[in-house]
């Protein structure tokens, strides 16, 4: 195994050294501050030396009597140059098969063999097969595409309203109304996906030192950069290291027809989605009060004149003809407790109460309670139909022109309204 060779060097015969023997070669390389090490998925023996403090995860170092023992095993032989290198790395030196050295050496076979047994260092020239060896840096462009995607869960894990609108409201039969409504919520989604990704090379940039022999340069993409590529890319939604991710191996890749390759991998993410929508919701009426009436057009559209008898047949009593007298009872009535002060009764407001309708003691409608806050009652003189579906709902508030009225004021609360006191 070869390290630090350059064209410019002229391979002089007393350059280059051949030697078997052991301590020459720990000699060599412990002037160099080298030791020996075996690289790991390496072609051939995978032998060499390297220095201390340069030693990769790549490298297993061996202690001496290990390296002697595989030297000799593996019938190896050492060639090397002399003289200290100019820089800072080891020098020429091969670590060679001995049939591959004795075809390269220009000294006679048997010559050759006898004075490697002997522990001689031989200087020879040697015949080089490679003459010119080339720092290559090949850069590589990947494209990914994603050719398949399943959404396997999406959970919606909270929903948050943020506003809601009334935009109609229409009776759609006598008891039953239906409202649009336009909603702003926002939602915290959970999902789990499903990529099948292809990666493809569309561009290679080549830099070396030297010009090549030939123009093709054959190149096999490294399923490590392709799933770096996805990963940096933007296929993936979520925040991700690609170093950590790759380190996991959770990513499955494998070469496909031509130059392509195929990745499998599935990226859960929790996502937050703002949603504007328009809903339709119907509300059966429960109970109803006449409010207000008035009379818009009267039209007779039939009539006759009745026995004054026959009416009073009808009616279950006498009639009084006579139209000039008529009984009083005001003066009784004054004196049955008319002047008597109404007790006031402790009461409680709730929210249950908004959308009551409001009246003094003497049954005059007020308004209607829009909002109870705490114990008081904000009263809407003119209240429509979305006011008091609102109120009921519990969707508004209470406006400007509403005015509060106290627990204190108020004297009795029914199902359906509420009693003020009148001032």
């Amino acid at each position: 195994m070869a390290n630090d060779r350059s064209s410019s060097e002229t391979d002089a015969a007393e350059q280059r050294r051949m030697t078997s023997d052991p301590e020459r070669i720990r000699e060599w390389a412990e002037a160099r501050d080298a030791v020996p090490v075996g690289i790991s998925d390496s072609e051939g023996h995978g032998h060499t030396f390297a220095h201390r403090d340069e030693l990769g995860a790549d490298h297993e170092e061996y202690t001496w009597a290990e390296f002697e023992d595989r030297f000799d095993d593996e019938d190896l032989v050492f060639v090397y140059h002399e003289e200290e290198p100019a820089g800072e790395g080891l020098g020429f030196f091969e670590i060679v098969d001995r049939e591959r050295a004795f075809d390269r050496a220009d000294l006679g076979r048997d010559e050759l063999e006898d004075s490697l047994r002997r522990g001689e260092t031989v200087t020879t020239e040697i015949v080089e097969t490679q003459v010119v060896e080339r720092e290559i840096v090949e850069r590589d462009t990947i494209e990914s595409e994603v050719i398949d995607t399943d959404l396997v869960e999406r959970e919606v894990v909270d929903s948050e309203l943020l506003s809601r609108e009334i935009v109609e409201t229409e009776f759609v039969a006598d008891d039953v109304i239906e409202v649009a409504v336009d909603e702003t919520r926002l939602d915290t989604i959970e999902e789990i996906e499903r990529y099948t990704v292809e990666s493809r090379v569309v561009d290679v940039d080549i830099e070396q030192d030297e010009q090549l022999e030939r123009d093709e340069i054959e190149t096999d993409i490294e399923l490590e950069s392709v799933q770096r590529s996805i990963l940096e890319s933007d296929i993936i939604r979520s925040s991700v290291t690609p170093d950590d991710v790759v380190e996991q191996e959770v990513i499955q890749s494998q070469r496909a027809e031509g130059d392509a390759v195929h990745s499998e991998l599935i990226e859960r993410r929790t996502i937050e989605e703002e949603l504007r929508e328009q809903r339709r919701m119907q509300y059966v009426l429960e109970d109803s009060e006449l409010i207000e009436s008035e009379v818009i057009t009267s039209e007779v559209l039939e009539g006759e004149i009745i026995d004054i008898e026959e009416y009073g047949a009808m009616a279950g009593g006498d009639v009084e003809a006579t139209s000039g007298e008529a009984t009083t009872s005001a003066g009784s009535d004054a004196e049955m407790g008319a002047t008597e002060e109404p007790v006031a009764s402790s009461v409680e407001l709730t929210h249950e109460d908004q959308g009551k309708d409001v009246v003094d003691e003497s049954g005059q409608q007020i308004g209607m309670v829009a909002e109870v806050e705490g114990q008081t009652a904000y009263i809407d003189p003119e209240p429509g139909l979305t006011d008091r579906l609102k109120a009921r709902l519990d969707w508004g508030g209470h406006g400007d022109d509403d005015y509060p009225v106290d627990a204190a004021q108020v004297t009795e609360i029914t199902d359906d309204e509420i009693v003020i006191r009148s001032e």
